[in-house]
């Protein structure tokens, strides 16, 4: 992150800092075993820490909304839970084996200890949800895990599907990345005493966060594909996955382009091949421009969702949130 990223992510962070320390214990605490190989590869979990953006929606939320603290972390807990458990799954399927700089539990330990993992961390989430009473986030949270999984076997699907358009991909992302983020401000609003005033307003911030979310890390794809993001980098179109910025330049571009990026899909993209031909595609047809103003405008609808909540420093946090993931990507747009 650049001092500007840097400093808007503090400012999330800092009216909940406190419930971060608290949850990132608890986190570590129910990843202990007994049991030697689900220690060490907890272990190793747990030293490659995350941002905790979903989590932090949760605490935030639930102060907005007049929240309970404990009920508050313990639903920032299975949130968190949940997404190491998706990304785990996901390292399998991608065959990632780098995940923030680090070895992933695929890479190291194979993938049935990581798929095995992935289930420890998913029943884990629900047993702290089921222990602590909260039984409408534990509902909530069910359904969304159920909603994740369908959005994986439609991107199978879909794997180098070059005519999914523009609307098969939004609904992708919705199921994939967007539930997730919903589910985190909706958990935060029903821990409060205003849960049905500031249900429906939370509720679509996370989802419009959560879309933006996912098109600026696909943006990042192609904007950075020599420098450290935390994922394999120009990995999208080689795994076939087929993103907003490659769907508006494919629709965009006349027949002779779109016919030579045709023949690279049939005979399979390779980054260190035709990583600059694929960008320069993308770049010439309006893909990155398109995409970020498809973010910006998402940031912008995120941040009106929260118009029914009085001023307050999480309100500001939250909207801090949704410039953030949008300006995450503008040192690389240049």
């Amino acid at each position: 992150m650049n001092h500007a990223d840097v400093q808007s992510f503090e400012r999330f962070r800092a009216p909940i800092l406190g419930e971060l320390e608290d949850l990132e214990r608890a986190f570590r605490s129910t990843l202990r075993s007994d049991i030697p190989i689900i220690q060490e590869i907890c272990a190793a979990i747990a030293r490659s820490p995350g941002k905790r953006i979903r989590p932090g929606i949760v605490l935030l939320a639930s102060r907005c909304a007049g929240g309970d603290p404990d009920a508050a972390g313990t639903a920032g807990l299975a949130v968190e839970l949940i997404h190491t458990a998706t990304l785990l799954h996901d390292d399998i399927i991608d065959g990632h084996m780098v995940r923030r700089g680090r070895p992933t539990v695929y890479a190291r330990w194979g993938a049935t200890a990581a798929t095995i993992m992935g289930d420890f961390l998913y029943s884990r989430a629900f047993t702290c949800l089921g222990e602590a009473g909260l039984e409408e986030i534990m509902a909530l949270l069910a359904r969304v895990t159920n909603e994740m999984s369908v959005g994986e076997m439609i991107q199978l699907q879909h794997r180098r599907d070059i005519d999914i358009g523009e609307q098969g991909y939004m609904e992708l992302i919705h199921r994939k990345t967007a539930a997730l983020f919903c589910a985190a401000a909706e958990c935060g609003a029903l821990t409060g005493r205003g849960a049905q005033r500031h249900r429906e307003g939370l509720a679509g911030y996370g989802e419009n966060v959560g879309l933006a979310f996912q098109i600026t890390d696909d943006l990042i794809d192609y904007l950075a594909p020599d420098r450290s993001v935390g994922k394999p980098v120009a990995s999208d179109l080689a795994e076939g996955r087929i993103t907003l910025p490659f769907i508006v330049a494919y629709r965009e571009a006349p027949a002779e382009r779109r016919r030579r990026v045709e023949e690279l899909f049939r005979g399979g993209v390779y980054p260190e091949r035709d990583w600059e031909e694929v960008v320069g595609f993308v770049r010439d047809f309006g893909g990155i421009d398109y995409s970020l103003r498809t973010a910006e405008e998402l940031g912008r609808r995120a941040k009106d969702a929260l118009d029914g909540i009085g001023p307050c420093p999480e309100r500001d946090a939250l909207c801090v949130a949704a410039d953030y993931i949008v300006d995450r990507v503008r040192s690389y747009a240049g």
